[in-house]
């Protein structure tokens, strides 16, 4: 019990380092989040909840290999739209899934964590000026967020309240990592290209995706 309780205290901690760090990022300004913003971020949330909960009506594949649809959805939305935005969903998808499945899936702060891991690491393909290698990036940030979330950090909070038996998950994660994780990261990118294009028409200012481009435009080096 005691343990649980620790780490749900140590999640709550990290949860608030994750979201000064992506304040930090975007200058602690939440001026370029407009409402347009967040009715997008309110649509990806909770497609991403029903994705996840639909996940787990499909029959698991090789024996114990369950595929989860509607993670990636949040490291999308840290891609597009920039770390807060991604934090933003994150919580928001977490707190509407602890709410709809809380017998499937119990509940632990560290839980809404790892999916902040997700977004905050979308967010990292277009921290820096470049916007080459983009499928490299996402391939990379998203490979190492996954498994920093889904083989470390869940993995301690199920110990947390199944104790050793949590050993049984991580075997069955580890053997579908090769499985699920090119899945991932081909929705994530087929995803993406469509929706990028469809983003044209905003302020490119005020999305996280075309600061690159705003910037070449509008800066001099």
């Amino acid at each position: 019990m005691n343990f649980y309780l620790y780490t749900n205290i140590a999640a709550g901690i990290l949860l608030l380092g994750i979201l000064v760090t992506s304040l930090a990022l975007e200058n602690f300004t939440f001026k370029k989040i407009s409402l347009k913003h967040i009715t997008v971020i309110a649509l990806f949330a909770a497609c991403s909840a029903i994705m996840t909960g639909l996940s787990y009506m499909i029959p698991p594949i090789f024996g114990n290999i369950q595929i989860a649809l509607g993670d990636w959805i949040i490291f999308l939305i840290g891609l597009i739209f920039g770390p807060v935005c991604g934090i933003i969903s994150a919580i928001c998808t977490d707190t509407l899934m602890s709410i709809t499945l809380p017998s499937r899936l119990g509940y632990h702060a560290g839980y809404m964590f790892g999916k902040c891991v997700l977004a905050f690491f979308g967010s990292l393909v277009f921290l820096t000026k470049s916007e080459k290698r983009i499928l490299l990036k996402v391939i990379v940030l998203y490979t190492f967020a996954y498994i920093l979330q889904s083989l470390l950090l869940n993995q301690i909070w199920m110990m947390s309240w199944k104790g050793n038996a949590a050993w049984l998950d991580f075997v069955a994660k580890l053997i579908k990592l090769p499985v699920t994780l090119p899945i991932y990261i081909t929705l994530t990118i087929s995803s993406y290209i469509p929706i990028r294009k469809m983003l044209k028409n905003w302020n490119t200012e005020f999305v996280w995706c075309f600061k690159t481009d705003y910037l070449e435009k509008n800066l001099d080096y």
